[in-house]
């Protein structure tokens, strides 16, 4: 619990900075542009979409369509300015929200930049397939030695995990850790669910 108050301060007290920052050429935030790219490449225009780590909201000003969004995250104030955006916010963890949404209530699931947080990412995957009705977008950051070091939280490598059945599974430099200049690979994946 302690972690859990240690990830919503520092995410409280960025929120009113964040859009900027995440749009900054320093970041690099290319993680962002590539889940634009897998909802054009494949036609992806309407529909529902639970944000899961939504932060402010931006994938709504990325996406290009009829969207309605509901955006789980563990900051109060990141879900003031996802609300302003239009999505119905649920605040909570990611392992203690995703339980609770009943099966295929979503047609999309996307998490950007948000799993490295979550502890037991095979639990978290299994309800993200069970929500998600038509697809998958996730991207899941190589969390290396020296990003944990650099880290004020406790983070978590996922980029090994298995995920069965991706039409699209691919690795790109999705971010860059500004105040230490690291540079994180993410690996982007794109899944229906069946």
């Amino acid at each position: 619990m302690k972690e859990i108050n240690v990830i919503e301060k520092y995410y409280d007290e960025l929120a009113a900075r964040y859009d900027e920052k995440a749009k900054s050429p320093e970041l690099n935030g290319q993680y962002l542009n590539e889940a634009k790219k897998i909802f054009q490449r494949y036609n992806l225009q309407k529909g529902s979409i639970l944000d899961v780590g939504c932060g402010t909201g931006l994938l709504s000003d990325l996406l290009e369509g009829d969207f309605e969004y509901t955006g789980i995250d563990v900051s109060a104030r990141m879900l003031q300015y996802a609300s302003q955006r239009g999505y119905k916010p649920i605040h909570q963890t990611i392992e203690g929200a995703l339980p609770e949404i009943e099966n295929q209530s979503y047609d999309f699931v996307v998490s950007l930049g948000a799993l490295l947080f979550v502890e037991d990412i095979q639990a978290s995957l299994k309800y993200i397939k069970r929500i998600a009705l038509k697809a998958i977008v996730l991207s899941l950051d190589c969390v290396t030695d020296e990003l944990i070091q650099a880290s004020s939280m406790t983070i978590y490598d996922h980029s090994k995990v298995e995920i069965l059945n991706a039409l699209e599974d691919y690795l790109i430099l999705g971010w860059t850790k500004t105040s230490q200049n690291i540079s994180v690979n993410t690996r982007m994946i794109y899944r229906t669910p069946i």
